[in-house]
């Protein structure tokens, strides 16, 4: 079982005007955007059906987009004793194979 962790919050307004202004808001698409503000507002991250419920989006596309969100950098996976989690930060290598 995957456990997911935040790569990279928002914290500020301009952690969300270089989200739109990268171009990432284009490419993830209102789904993962929906996703990734029900992540960034829980304290620690929400199952499936916590995403479902508080996005309001189904299972399949709250799925879809948390593949996309790991492909961008914005959520990641890093190795535990018991089943791949996702690690909070990105390392430099994620970041710049996106761009």
């Amino acid at each position: 079982m995957s456990q997911f962790e935040l790569k990279r919050p928002l914290r500020s307004q301009q952690d969300v005007k270089a989200l739109v202004h990268s171009g990432d808001l284009a490419i993830i698409g209102p789904h993962a955007l929906a996703v990734y503000l029900v992540i960034n507002a829980e304290k620690t991250f929400p199952t499936v059906k916590v995403l479902c419920k508080k996005s309001g989006i189904s299972d399949k596309p709250v799925r879809r987009s948390l593949a996309v969100l790991e492909e961008y950098g914005y959520i990641g996976k890093k190795e535990t004793k018991q089943a791949h989690s996702y690690s909070a930060f990105p390392s430099v290598d994620s970041v710049t194979a996106n761009q």
